[in-house]
């Protein structure tokens, strides 16, 4: 009987443990875990600098194919990689792409290719709660690549942003449909010698993609499993997690056609920043920044800012420069390690878009660019914070003429670096 009792005992404890082996196999995933391929069709549509964008359906219409392989590293964050091959197989006759105005010389020499990277985010994950049976997830993604036109062997750097939709049709078969708008350099699409660079007046194009999704790996290396740990974070309310920086900065501006070694003393300027932000989980937050430029210490020597010369007697006199930017950043330590509460140290990277104004000759300009920062914590509510980005702005920004200067697919760079304190609110 004692036996018996002893074995019965045995027997519960081994199938406990085989149970909590199986549910840490469950939840516990590896690099190999959430992987994707997906293939499909796509539609281009060219908006070169200076034509109207009613008549891009008309004339830069464009068809091809395109396929992609990514992972999901979190619930709310993906990395892709897109290959589209567009006007090689189908004969759309655009008269907006190279040899620019000769419809079908274009698909004769091969279309164009395009390789990108997306950076996602799911924003159904980050604003809700992790649901693996949901019919629809949308996602925004970040877009940075190249692409190259053999219709008239030119390639030119390419950025954009999107949104994906992806649409399950079963644990591993779903479809997807894709909206980007990609700016790329003048050159892609025109004369060499009339071309521009990335910005407000370059050339876009937008693209449609559609196509099936296939996930990899066995049905337990697929998806986030309810027992997977769930992050204190979406538990904390919309109010939690939220955070102040306040901080200086060093801008270096790199004109297109300037050597960037000669940052220094011809293209530097100091200045303030503040933002506001806020973790939705330990891998995504976002946060909204404003920086003051050239106005803090003068550069006697800054020869790269213009000014109005009847009104101001530099570009600091005039009021230098503000910078509003948007960034979604990614805490590149909680996605690889997991989070863990009260680590000294976080590093994350960032993408970002904004807008820069010259106040000294009151010039407007899109921002693009991406960075990486970090944070170092002192105590509860207060940290060190420290970023670099490096960023793309038209040359309307440096001389108030639009598009002046900035030729072939080369467009005008800046570095920023910033250092200073956040205040961290409410629980983290």
């Amino acid at each position: 009987m004692r036996n018996t009792k002893i074995r019965a005992l045995v027997f519960t404890f081994v199938i406990a443990c085989s149970n909590s082996v199986a549910a840490q196999a469950d939840s516990t995933h590896t690099f190999w875990d959430n992987w994707f391929v997906q293939f499909g069709a796509d539609m281009t549509m060219q908006k070169p600098h200076g034509h109207a964008l009613k008549d891009a359906l008309s004339k830069g219409t464009s068809f091809g194919v395109d396929v992609a392989v990514g992972k999901w590293f979190t619930r709310e964050v993906a990395l892709r990689g897109k290959l589209c091959w567009d006007n090689g197989i189908i004969d759309s006759k655009a008269e907006w792409l190279a040899p620019f105005d000769q419809p079908g010389v274009n698909h004769d020499k091969g279309g164009f290719l395009s390789f990108v990277g997306d950076a996602m985010l799911d924003l159904h994950n980050v604003i809700g709660e992790y649901r693996e049976d949901r019919i629809w997830n949308a996602q925004l993604f970040l877009r940075a690549g190249a692409v190259y036109n053999f219709g008239c062997d030119k390639g030119s750097p390419l950025i954009g942003v999107g949104l994906a939709n992806q649409f399950r049709l079963s644990d591993r078969w779903g479809l997807y449909a894709d909206v980007a708008y990609n700016g790329v350099s003048s050159g892609f699409t025109m004369d060499p010698s009339t071309a521009t660079g990335i910005g407000s007046g370059s050339n876009m194009y937008f693209t449609l993609d559609m196509g099936v999704t296939y996930r990899l790996g066995g049905s337990k290396r697929q998806g986030f499993h309810k027992d997977t740990p769930v992050n204190s974070f979406k538990s904390g309310g919309i109010w939690k997690n939220w955070f102040l920086q306040y901080g200086v900065d060093m801008t270096l501006y790199n004109p297109c056609e300037k050597s960037f070694s000669d940052v220094f003393p011809d293209g530097f300027s100091t200045g303030l920043d503040i933002a506001v932000g806020k973790w939705f989980s330990p891998e995504v937050g976002f946060r909204g920044k404003l920086n003051l430029e050239n106005f803090l210490i003068e550069n006697k020597n800054l020869k790269w800012l213009p000014y109005d010369e009847e009104k101001h007697t530099s570009n600091y006199d005039g009021g230098g420069c503000v910078m509003a930017y948007c960034d979604i950043l990614l805490s590149a330590k909680h996605i690889l390690r997991g989070y863990v509460h009260d680590e000294k140290w976080d590093m994350y990277a960032f993408g970002r878009m904004g807008l820069g104004k010259n106040k000294s000759i009151d010039s407007l300009s899109p921002v693009v660019g991406a960075g990486i920062g970090g944070t170092y914590r002192l105590s509860r509510h207060f940290s060190l914070y420290f970023d670099t980005a490096y960023e793309g702005i038209t040359s309307e920004f440096f001389d108030g003429i639009s598009w002046s200067g900035a030729t072939g697919g080369r467009f005008n760079g800046i570095w920023d670096f910033n250092i200073g304190l956040q205040v961290n609110i409410g629980n983290k």
